[in-house]
């Protein structure tokens, strides 16, 4: 029996088992294109000679989005995606993603489908949570539902001996990956209660509060597998915060064009599940190199 069998049979199997449900929910797959206009900017997309110039596409995202509707208010695709980054064990320059989008989807309900859809095949773990809104309250005395996020930013810095000056975006996400994914290894957490100003200005301002957004991410053993939002209905407040982070693009624009024209509900919630990840985590290893397509070409 081939070497690569094993791999092949697991990844088959998550697969099927995301569809299944996926389709039992109510969820109808659809394509978008792997090759996009838009390039996002310097080092973002990775070009392709394809007529009229094209670039391979990082994420599924805005162009998925655009395909809910009345008719169609759940729908989900799985597809390559490719980053031009050096790879490591739980990154590579091509890999799969598992992306959705739903119509009048709570927050709640995002992250209850989220541990369904991955949860049959992680069964030795149990689902914890943790809000960072809660962490940042108790660490540095900020209530974000409240607040502002304040001297925040130079104070993370100083206590993961970063750069005050490199963006808060940067500096929230590795003091998150060295404070709070670190010390999930041999469990499952969700992350909620992300404050605003990280790299996911999509997600919706919690109700009622002054700077947690609805956001998520779902880390296992240290790997994340799942990120989730839902998507902001002000457009205004989405621009401003997309715009400060440098992170408002053609795509993003496109989406919002198509929401303030009626196509698009406005009210929808999305995830993502890096599937070679998933795989690697079911298989009890820390490596996506035998979930891969076909390495030898």
């Amino acid at each position: 029996m081939s070497t690569l069998s094993g791999p092949i049979r697991t990844k088959a199997h998550v697969l099927h088992g995301l569809r299944t449900l996926l389709h039992d929910e109510g969820f109808t797959e659809v394509v978008t294109p792997v090759a996009r206009r838009a390039d996002l900017g310097p080092g973002r997309r990775a070009p392709v000679g394809l007529h009229e110039g094209r670039y391979l596409r990082a994420m599924i995202g805005p162009a998925l989005r655009v395909n809910v509707s009345n008719h169609l208010p759940r729908v989900y695709e799985i597809g390559p995606c490719f980053r031009p980054e050096r790879p490591d064990t739980l990154h590579a320059a091509e890999f799969t993603m598992l992306d959705l989008y739903a119509a009048e989807l709570s927050f709640e309900d995002l992250i209850a489908l989220a541990w369904r859809l991955v949860g049959p095949h992680l069964p030795s773990y149990t689902p914890e949570r943790l809000s960072i809104a809660d962490h940042v309250r108790t660490e540095f005395g900020i209530d974000l539902r409240t607040e502002s996020i304040g001297d925040l930013h130079p104070r993370m810095a100083a206590r993961i001996d970063a750069d005050a000056g490199d963006p808060f975006r940067d500096v929230l996400g590795r003091y998150i990956a060295r404070e709070l994914e670190a010390d999930t290894v041999g469990r499952a957490m969700f992350l909620t209660d992300y404050p605003s100003g990280g790299d996911e200005p999509c997600a919706r301002l919690a109700p009622g509060a002054t700077a947690v957004l609805e956001r998520f991410e779902l880390i296992v053993d240290g790997i994340e597998l799942v990120h989730g939002y839902a998507d902001e209905t002000d457009h205004k407040a989405f621009t401003e915060r997309a715009k400060a982070v440098g992170l408002y693009d053609d795509e993003q624009r496109l989406a919002q064009e198509a929401v303030e024209a009626g196509a698009v509900p406005a009210d929808t919630a999305g995830l993502g599940i890096g599937i070679e990840r998933l795989c690697a985590v079911s298989a009890g290893l820390r490596d996506i190199a035998p979930f891969l397509q076909s390495p030898q070409f």
